[in-house]
């Protein structure tokens, strides 16, 4: 499996973007007051990643990898790595208005089975501080969401620095 990667704007509305099944669209996605790590919510074919904005866009970008990537350095304010099953070996980046992001690879690139998925983040605090951008603004927040197949494992906290996540772990 080549690696893959794309990076493109997600729209985040109530503050979230998500991992879906095409098909199944995010319906699926869990509820993100699941999230105690303050990130990222998984249940199979679905998760949810919590960002500071309110709505308005977000950078994001995905690599998919064959094997387990070295943790991605750089200024990231939260990391965690999760385990999340695709039953139907298709999970796309989706926004609950604007559906299927644009420009970013499948993250169950070998179809259905077990990933891992490493997210960072940066940016969520000055995001909660604006609340809401327009669709001409630049992204505040931006996220890395690293893919790899890899046996189910327990969550891995890399980082946790900002008031956000410190939010979403004190529900």
């Amino acid at each position: 499996m080549p690696e893959e990667r794309g990076t493109t704007r997600v729209w985040v509305y109530a503050r979230q973007f998500y991992i879906v099944d095409p098909d199944l669209g995010t319906d699926q996605a869990p509820d993100i007051a699941d999230a105690g790590n303050g990130l990222i919510a998984v249940e199979e074919d679905g998760a949810g990643i919590l960002t500071g904005l309110t709505v308005g866009p977000v950078e994001v970008t995905v690599t998919t990898q064959a094997s387990e990537p070295p943790l991605h350095e750089g200024d990231w304010d939260e990391v965690v790595e999760t385990s999340f099953l695709s039953t139907t070996g298709s999970a796309l980046v989706a926004s609950w208005e604007d559906g299927e992001a644009e420009d970013l690879p499948d993250l169950a690139p070998n179809g259905p089975g077990c990933y891992r998925v490493r997210v960072h983040a940066r940016g969520r605090d000055e995001g909660r501080a604006k609340d809401s951008l327009g669709p001409d603004d630049d992204p505040v927040e931006v996220y890395l969401l690293q893919v790899w197949p890899a046996p189910a494992a327990e969550e891995r906290i890399i980082r946790q620095t900002d008031q956000v996540g410190d939010e979403w772990r004190q529900l």
